[in-house]
């Protein structure tokens, strides 16, 4: 069974650092994780594609319960116009983009945790 450290967890995600020894940066620009762990050296690059679809699964998700709340509490407070539901699919939007980066992190978290992606070293060179 996973045991999980909840405040490491909370504090490399939301801080963006590697998750094995928490100091290195995790993303050198944008979006793009580093491939190496900068402070530790760990390798976080994982098989080819394994920073895609889970992050982006969350971030949808991040999007897709922020709309509804936006849409829900507009909603209710001035009856479903169609400046309510615009308001709404921005809201979606623009959360998505906004959380994407700290969805990326948890997930970078995860491979670790689950040793999908491990210590310096562990991948060759290549």
């Amino acid at each position: 069974m996973l045991e999980v450290d909840w405040k490491r967890l909370a504090r490399t995600t939301f801080q963006h650092r590697c998750p094995a020894c928490g100091d290195g940066e995790l993303f050198s620009e944008g979006y793009r994780i580093h491939d190496r762990c900068p402070s530790c050296g760990t390798d976080l690059r994982g098989e080819h594609g394994a920073h895609y679809g889970g992050p982006i699964v969350l971030g949808y998700t991040v999007g897709g319960v922020t709309g509804l709340l936006v849409l829900t509490a507009l909603g209710w407070a001035f009856g479903l116009r169609t400046w309510v539901v615009w308001t709404s699919v921005g809201a979606l939007v623009l959360s998505i983009f906004l959380a994407y980066r700290t969805c990326k992190a948890f997930w970078v978290w995860f491979l670790y945790a689950t040793d999908e992606i491990g210590e310096a070293g562990e991948w060759g060179e290549g």
